[in-house]
């Protein structure tokens, strides 16, 4: 009775206090409690729309302004949240509009607020154009300078997107990636996450969460129960993590208990795809008719048994994208979000995909199929009172039911006017210059000579490199060979055998989570293979060796690959970030502080930054 009332309560102060700060709005239509508590646990995404007969898997029409099919979506469903991608986010005029479209569909219906999402952990993931929000260099890069720095960079990167994505509208950042990356071959966290030291993982997350936090931004802690010790994608398959139970509390559960243990405990936590036999050996019969490990977004005994009863965690459980393979493959929609739901998790993202008109139809008989549910008994109305009751508290905690203090058009301009902070600006300079790390030197650094061959993984990396080293070293001589396409013949037969050769790898590729999500899957497939370009950087390297040409590796993400290159060349550094803003076609700057820096300590600089995971079993000499 008491969790019945919480919710009403809640539910009514939320609706009460919209009504008070839009008095121009007609009465709201009265919405059944099942239908309010139910679109309040969905949050959707509207990456693209087409309205005009378009097949849902060709629609590729970005939404950046509220079309009526899906306003009447978020109106009908008294829809609970929307994540965006970097489709929906073009100017800070335009995103600043799109918000507020959204939200105003709320607040002229009567309906709670919406949370608003990105991901913009900073580094490989950031859904927000660079030259409207900062990047930063990312996790492992602030992992690297821990040592030196302590907490230092992880608050101000916090409080730096935070500050940032909460001046344009957003009140959700599912961030940071709090994983301990202790699988060298993991293809999606690799540099995400800030090492493989479970302390220095949870230490730096703590920071992050509570910087984030104190600019009004949720920060939602990820992949609980952990992503670090997977060789599989959740977005293309289901991986499984076979750790014993003491592994799991002393690595993976670690950064999860701590945060939540702390005094800014996280907003919202996110569920992992991956499957815990150690936790729940549960089975279910895939949609294939497999019996099938239930994966932790499914399991009731971790969501509900280890996040809420072992660890204490009380804010919101939000999934990770359902539309993703690890869940898609086994599960239909109306299934997963039950299954979901049963289990403790109080937000479903993404769990149901909207391309065009045919698909709004679809999500109604989902949406009623989950009603249905309720009826039936398959879902527990006093669950949904309860979870209900946490959505409405977060909301109403961090200001979603304030009326903005200026009207749009002068937030705009104060918002466009401020943006890209220069104080993140100055930031990023500073991380990219603390975290380059020197793996190994014999006695080649610094580099004297003026004469340079650059390979790098594409044109924009070599365009990137080749003016940092104009800008640092004045009549240099640069030529650079893009690996975008593998060069047919052999190319190094025509090169300077007395240049210096700079190296640059981008090992793993991007994941589908970097490049936004299951829309990019076909342009995911069609990429080089990473076989291929070590196979062409073995021949180069091998001449390069015979020549004894002076040879430097510069690993621009995960530093794991130098291992490969140990014997072969002569110095190795360490970025942790590849990142390169603007056009390889254009003679104007490309802005990228990770390669200034990289190439500042090629000439001569000091490298700050110690390795957050192990590259060697021992260090080198």
């Amino acid at each position: 009775m008491f969790r019945t009332f919480a919710f009403l309560a809640a539910t009514a102060f939320v609706i009460a206090s919209i009504a008070a700060c839009s008095p121009q709005s007609e009465p709201p239509t009265p919405t059944s409690e099942v239908r309010q508590l139910l679109g309040q646990k969905l949050m959707l995404d509207f990456r693209y729309f087409c309205d005009d007969g378009t097949a849902a898997e060709k629609c590729q029409q970005a939404v950046t302004e509220l079309p009526e099919e899906l306003a009447e979506v978020l109106r009908e469903g008294v829809i609970g949240g929307v994540i965006v991608f970097s489709e929906n986010l073009q100017s800070v005029p335009q995103i600043m509009t799109l918000i507020d479209e959204m939200q105003e569909v709320m607040r002229a219906s009567g309906h709670p607020p919406l949370f608003i999402a990105l991901d913009q952990e900073g580094g490989r993931v950031a859904r927000l154009p660079d030259d409207i929000a900062t990047r930063f260099a990312g996790n492992m890069a602030i992992g690297a300078t821990y040592p030196q720095r302590q907490t230092e960079f992880a608050e101000q990167v916090g409080a730096g997107i935070g500050k940032a994505v909460k001046s344009l509208g957003f009140n959700v950042n599912f961030a940071p990636t709090v994983d301990v990356n202790v699988n060298p071959e993991n293809p999606v966290i690799n540099v995400r996450s800030y090492g493989e030291d479970p302390e220095l993982v949870a230490t730096l997350g703590m920071a992050t969460v509570k910087a984030m936090q104190a600019q009004g931004v949720m920060s939602a802690l990820k992949h609980f129960p952990g992503h670090g010790d997977t060789h599989v994608d959740s977005h293309t398959g289901l991986p499984r993590v076979d750790h014993d139970r003491a592994t799991i509390d002393a690595v993976d559960l670690l950064p999860f208990q701590r945060s939540i243990a702390s005094s800014t405990p996280p907003a919202m936590i996110m569920t992992a795809h991956i499957q815990y036999p150690q936790l729940d050996d549960t089975t279910f019969v895939a949609k294939d008719g497999q019996a099938t490990v239930v994966p932790a977004t499914m399991s009731q005994k971790i969501l509900t048994g280890v996040l809420r009863d072992e660890l204490g965690y009380r804010g919101v459980i939000i999934t990770d994208a359902l539309d993703m393979a690890g869940i898609a493959h086994y599960f239909e929609p109306l299934a997963a979000t039950i299954q979901t739901f049963n289990a403790g998790a109080d937000i479903a993202l993404m769990p149901f995909t909207i391309r065009n008109n045919a698909d709004i139809d679809a999500f109604w008989q989902y949406f009623e199929g989950l009603e249905r549910a309720v009826q039936a008994g398959q879902l527990d109305l006093e669950q949904l009172r309860v979870s209900g009751a946490r959505i409405a508290d977060l909301k109403q905690r961090y200001g979603l039911l304030s009326s903005a203090s200026l009207p749009l058009a002068e937030r705009i301009q104060y918002v466009q006017n401020k943006l890209p902070l220069a104080a993140n600006k100055e930031l990023e300079r500073k991380l990219a210059a603390a975290s380059v790390t020197k793996v190994w030197d014999n006695a080649l650094l610094p580099i004297t000579k003026k004469t340079w061959q650059l390979v790098m993984p594409d044109t924009l990396r070599c365009v990137a490199f080749e003016q940092a080293i104009f800008e640092q070293q004045p009549g240099a001589e640069v030529n650079c060979v893009s690996l975008s396409k593998l060069p047919e013949g052999q190319p190094w037969q025509d090169w300077n055998p007395n240049a210096t050769l700079v190296i640059g790898d981008i090992t793993p590729h991007h994941s589908l989570a970097e490049m936004g999500g299951m829309d990019d899957l076909a342009n995911w497939r069609e990429r080089p293979s990473k076989a291929d370009q070590y196979l062409w950087l073995e021949q180069v390297l091998a001449v390069a060796k015979q020549r004894q040409q002076p040879t430097v590796l510069v690993a621009l993400r995960a530093p794991y690959v130098l291992s490969r290159y140990r014997d072969v060349a002569d110095a190795a550094l360490a970025s942790y970030d590849y990142s390169a803003h603007g056009s390889e076609d254009s003679s104007a700057r490309i802005h990228s502080p990770s390669i200034d820096a990289i190439v500042a300590v090629l000439l001569g600089e000091q490298a700050p930054g110690v390795l957050p995971v192990t590259v060697f079993p021992s260090a080198p000499n």
